[in-house]
């Protein structure tokens, strides 16, 4: 726990990787019974209220691992429009689809890759849930007392701090740890607020847990503005990842970053694999991957890509297959999208699809391909040029939406702030 100085607790641990404030959970035990207070006439009452999320024992009992979590696309199916019930709903919103070619239905059609507005606003919907969802558990750090039963008799204990990293920037935390009745279930929730009197401020929560079982999991979540030659800038990224400890795990990460000029680069990562000794129907895999991004350079350039590739294991080996394709086009409407689908047998066979189109913004677009089959194509057709010159969520869609992340104060506006020596400093990793 921490040491107490004017009323907030000053951490004497400091910041872990990322950026993440305060002890960390996987080096945690919890306490012993004889060092948790009761009601038995000892004079030490627990706090019978429930802690920030004292849902969390049962919310985490639902990641448990059950077949219908880990499906993965069929190979026939790999260049389709997917949506996956596997991970979470950040990014999960990818849609890859398919824009017909109207002057010659022969030749392969390029994919676009591109959120509708509303999806966006879906998907900000879901990280401004966790900024207000820190910017209460802030607000409530100090109104409780530092340890408590909730009323399904799972115990937590509450510390808070305070700390200044190497770059002078001042972070204050709340973090509660809990043990399920039973003490089947550990779990931890942190959430900070950081920011200095040069424009930078930020928002952040992570969440980690396990159980008896051997399910293992961790959640983390960060968003930042910053002042960059006078520039406002905001980023946002999340990582989340579990594993049964039996060969079946997962992991999504993504960012986005925007400035006021109108640059904005988006990226997200997502797999998941299975136990390779895991009997699968023909087409199933044991590991898939999906990458995808998007660069904007504010004027009218953009670049996006996305790739997707599974693995299944088979006796002696594994077979692999994927699909992906880019494209990058300047301001003018001149660019290339290309793309390749491809399969790998398990004992190093080999078989590819190419296809590239060159487009100048004079209405007619140069088509080419081959295949290590024997297909080959190169054509010139008419057809209007499409791309997406700007993203439909941008600057000032985020910045309308980061209202918790805006009211973060600077540490000169902190009242109670400690003083200088109190604060704990954080080392250079």
């Amino acid at each position: 726990m921490g040491v107490q100085n004017g009323g907030i607790l000053v951490s004497e641990s400091g910041t872990q990787r990322n950026g993440v404030p305060g002890p960390d959970f996987w080096s945690w035990t919890p306490p012993v019974d004889s060092d948790v207070p009761s009601d038995d006439g000892s004079g030490l009452q627990l706090d019978t209220k429930p802690s920030v999320l004292s849902s969390l024992p049962s919310a985490v009992a639902e990641k448990e691992w059950t077949p219908q979590f880990l499906s993965i696309p069929f190979e026939s199916l790999l260049s389709q429009s997917e949506h996956s019930d596997t991970l979470p709903p950040l990014q999960s919103f990818l849609e890859v689809e398919e824009v017909e070619s109207a002057s010659d239905e022969s030749l392969p059609v390029s994919p676009s890759l591109s959120l509708s507005l509303e999806e966006e606003q879906i998907r900000d919907a879901s990280s401004s849930g966790y900024a207000a969802e820190a910017a209460h558990a802030l607000s409530e750090a100090n109104k409780s007392s530092p340890i408590g039963v909730n009323p399904d008799g799972s115990r937590w204990w509450k510390d808070t701090g305070i700390e200044r990293r190497p770059d002078g920037v001042i972070c204050r935390w709340t973090m509660t740890r809990g043990v399920s009745a039973d003490k089947a279930i550990e779990w931890q929730e942190k959430y900070w607020e950081a920011s200095d009197d040069f424009g930078y401020k930020e928002l952040g929560s992570e969440k980690s847990g396990r159980d008896a079982n051997g399910n293992v999991w961790h959640e983390f979540w960060r968003e930042s503005s910053s002042l960059e030659n006078g520039l406002m800038n905001f980023e946002k990224t999340a990582d989340k990842w579990g594993s049964n400890g039996k060969g079946n795990e997962w992991q999504e990460k993504w960012g986005e970053h925007y400035n006021a000029s109108g640059q904005t680069e988006k990226w997200a990562h997502k797999w998941c694999s299975i136990d390779p000794n895991t009997p699968l129907e023909p087409g199933h895999a044991h590991v898939w991957h999906e990458r995808w991004g998007g660069i904007y350079d504010g004027y009218g350039g953009s670049i996006k890509y996305t790739d997707k590739w599974a693995e299944r294991s088979m006796d002696g080996g594994w077979e692999k297959w994927g699909d992906k394709w880019d494209e990058n086009f300047d301001p003018n409407s001149s660019g290339v999208k290309q793309g390749e689908s491809w399969w790998e047998g398990k004992h190093g066979e080999r078989w590819n699809r190419t296809w590239g189109e060159q487009h100048n913004g004079s209405g007619w677009v140069h088509k080419y391909g081959k295949s290590s089959s024997g297909e080959h194509w190169d054509t010139h057709v008419r057809e209007d040029t499409w791309y997406e010159k700007f993203p439909h969520y941008g600057f000032f869609h985020c910045y309308e939406n980061s209202v918790q992340l805006r009211e973060v104060p600077k540490p000169s506006d902190i009242q109670e702030l400690p003083k200088p020596s109190e604060i704990q400093e954080v080392q250079e990793p």
